[in-house]
């Protein structure tokens, strides 16, 4: 069994920058890369401010760590896809068909994501680009429902205000953000019944066979407006990867 507490941490930096990016009038999906259990890299989604549909939170914490290995000394034994396969992603939200598609094909070692993503989700919501025949050596597992009804509630909060960037704005006035109903967490589009319990655990299956969150209290320190400092993570993730060399200058 996993050590539940070890990923929800990091699952909480993950959401702490999506908090941030809502207080920055931005689409709250955010991710950290971790490797070796240290956070290594992060994104937020930039597609308010950018104009551009493809600047989402998992590509820009992957032009960090390209740039970090660019900066490295080759390692002997150690090839580029080898690092990868000892890295997870932790994101607030479950990668779009783009985003787990270019998971894949990095050779990311697993995902851990809050919600689900209706409408443009790869890993399970709408397809399972994660466990498909293409390259299937580079296949990874996704376990979804970590913090899922904080990663909801940022997502709504974002939604229930008027986007000024959006092509058509859409009048928002009357809508109320809602913290009390959330739709059932379907977890077999996502993982199995027997990888469900090595990775929760066999006493909350309950929570797979009923399609329930695993916690029922939300955590507002998570949604609280005064969480959005993002100093400490963005240190970490200016450090060179553990365990490698940087470049000396010449």
């Amino acid at each position: 069994m996993a050590d539940l507490e070890r990923h929800k941490g990091f699952m909480k930096y993950a959401l702490k920058l999506a908090n941030n990016a809502l207080h920055n009038n931005e689409v709250p999906v955010a991710c950290v890369f971790v490797y070796k259990n240290q956070v290594i890299s992060y994104g937020m989604n930039n597609t308010n401010d950018s104009l551009s549909g493809i600047t989402h939170a998992e590509f820009r914490g992957i032009n960090i760590i390209w740039s970090k290995l660019q900066s490295m000394t080759p390692t002997p034994g150690i090839a580029l896809q080898d690092i990868f396969k000892e890295i997870d992603l932790y994101v607030t939200v479950e990668p779009c068909v783009m985003c787990a598609s270019a998971l894949k094909q990095i050779g990311i070692r697993n995902v851990y994501f809050g919600c689900g993503n209706e409408r443009f989700g790869g890993n399970g919501s709408c397809l399972k680009i994660n466990q498909d025949s293409t390259t299937s050596e580079n296949n990874y597992k996704s376990y979804p429902g970590i913090y899922r009804k904080e990663a909801i509630i940022l997502l709504r909060d974002f939604y229930t205000h008027e986007n000024t960037k959006a092509p058509v704005p859409k009048e928002k006035k009357n809508r109320i953000l809602k913290k009390d109903e959330f739709p059932p967490l379907i977890w077999s589009n996502y993982i199995n019944e027997m990888d469900f319990k090595n990775f929760f655990g066999v006493d909350k299956l309950w929570a797979f066979e009923q399609n329930l969150d695993l916690d029922d209290e939300i955590n507002n320190d998570i949604l609280d407006s005064q969480n959005i400092n993002i100093d400490d993570i963005i240190e970490w993730s200016n450090q060179p990867l553990p365990g490698l060399n940087k470049r000396r200058k010449t």
